[in-house]
């Protein structure tokens, strides 16, 4: 499996753990197919106790999931360069370049899960422009 991108560290997050594109990505593009963890909605209350909260998804309306895969790793910007889409058949997260990447560039998703999706997101970091 050739995976087109690695963990790194984030120049305009204060260096904090990111994903970057391994070689030039183009857009349209399948970055990562991953497995997912389906999480009752019923147990939730238990995993949103531990760090493993900042990890999941909504799925559908009685499960979040749990990605695994490095694309999980994915920080927030409202200028995003990736989507995430959730493929329902297979039960795995899917993210796609929305537009060109270049190698070394930090890979990017909205949080909202709509690239376009200006609402405020529940995080601690601060919005940036690419």
């Amino acid at each position: 499996m050739n995976i087109p991108i690695y963990i790194g560290t984030s120049e305009k997050l204060n260096n904090i753990r990111c994903i970057k594109a391994a070689r030039d990505i183009k857009e349209g593009e399948l970055i990562e197919s991953c497995p997912i963890i389906l999480l009752a909605f019923s147990e939730l209350d238990y995993h949103d106790k531990t760090v493993l909260s900042h990890y999941s998804y909504n799925w559908n309306d009685t499960h979040d999931a749990f990605v695994l895969g490095y694309c999980v790793l994915t920080n927030h910007s409202y200028e995003p360069n990736t989507k995430f889409v959730r493929n329902f058949k297979t039960k795995k997260m899917e993210y796609f370049a929305i537009k060109d990447i270049k190698k070394d560039e930090e890979i990017l998703i909205n949080y909202n899960g709509i690239p376009t999706d200006y609402t405020p997101v529940d995080t601690i970091y601060t919005n940036y422009k690419l």
